[in-house]
């Protein structure tokens, strides 16, 4: 009739680290903490799934390699404070060279609109092939998260929101043409332009006819 030991819900979640249930994502920016972080894994038996924000990953991409970690930057934030100084625009295409799974975040709700352009750097900035530049926002970060069977590319089965575009998806001069999210067209650009000259004809009429009464007013 012992009483159980108390469950900390703290000591629980590293017990799944420890067996490798639960996948770890580690905030780092410079190559120290990086390294230091990964030889504490290694030594005590976890491994680390993805490094984020790793601005400083370029410098020791070998030993990101070799201990099957993956890693998400920024595609060109450098020098806004102490720890990205070393940063450069040419991190993730480095570590890209190296073999390594790479993506680009956002870390902001607005720039989180335009990652395709944000793609696009890494074509700028490492010669990137423009279709490999394109996962690092799609399915590269499906399969950092584990969830590229449900979701990251357009295939059968998969839930795909999608954009089609004018011109090339990475550049800053497509327009966006269609918005497809779950099935369903949530924007056209041609019922757009419909909608604006409706919404406009309306206005229109609206004022003349509030122009109408203010005549009729100044008459009587």
């Amino acid at each position: 009739n012992l009483v159980p030991p108390r469950k900390i819900l703290r000591y629980e979640s590293l017990l799944e680290v420890l067996d490798g249930k639960r996948q770890v994502h580690c905030h780092s920016y410079r190559q120290d903490e990086i390294l230091a972080t990964l030889r504490l894994a290694e030594d005590i038996g976890f491994r680390i799934d993805v490094l984020i924000h790793i601005l400083e990953g370029y410098k020791v991409a070998e030993a990101i390699k070799a201990h099957g970690a993956m890693p998400t930057t920024f595609s060109d934030w450098w020098a806004y404070k102490y720890e990205v100084i070393d940063a450069i625009p040419y991190n993730g295409p480095l570590m890209y060279d190296q073999g390594l799974l790479v993506s680009f975040n956002s870390d902001d709700y607005e720039l989180a609109r335009r990652l395709n352009s944000e793609a696009g750097k890494a074509v700028k900035y490492g010669n990137v092939p423009p279709e490999e530049a394109l996962k690092f926002v799609t399915i590269n970060p499906a399969k950092q998260l584990r969830i590229d069977r449900y979701t990251g590319s357009l295939e059968a089965g998969k839930d795909a929101d999608f954009v089609i575009w004018s011109g090339d998806p990475l550049s800053p001069f497509s327009i966006c043409e269609e918005t497809w999210i779950d099935g369903k067209n949530y924007f056209s650009i041609s019922r757009d332009r419909e909608l604006r000259i409706k919404a406009e004809r309306e206005k229109n009429r609206l004022v003349q006819k509030i122009l109408q009464k203010s005549s009729n007013r100044a008459e009587n």
